[in-house]
């Protein structure tokens, strides 16, 4: 093998390094935003937080929903909405209704444990 060969070797498999390393960063990024996505009962304790819409679950009503707004309690009337998890991340849609039929619908999206506002 002449001295040509032998460089041509040698950086072929650096490259080759270099790319199995770079898959095995996006594999290991790729299950860390798996695993830190979050779940409905995260979406739930973040309506708390930021929207003090507060969840509670009667064996009777089933999950019953109260929105604090200046002190005042009103309950809320859970009408639908959707989850879509996307694998890296999530989408939360609820719809809900109040005493006056006022409709209030809360969208966020969901990743590396966090929520934000849609």
């Amino acid at each position: 093998m002449n001295e040509m060969e032998r460089e041509n070797t040698q950086h072929g498999s650096k490259r080759g390094r270099g790319l199995r390393a770079g898959i095995v960063v996006l594999v290991v990024l790729f299950v860390i935003l798996v695993m830190t996505n979050p779940n409905e009962e995260d979406f739930v304790a973040w309506l708390a937080s930021e929207h003090d819409i507060h969840a509670s679950y009667d064996v009777n009503d089933g999950r019953t929903f109260t929105q604090t707004i200046d002190g005042e309690e009103k309950t809320l009337h859970y009408k639908g909405g959707h989850i879509l998890h996307m694998g890296i991340f999530s989408t939360y849609s609820y719809l809900f209704s109040d005493n006056e039929e006022k409709e209030i619908q809360i969208e966020a999206v969901g990743i590396i444990n966090m929520l934000f506002d849609r």
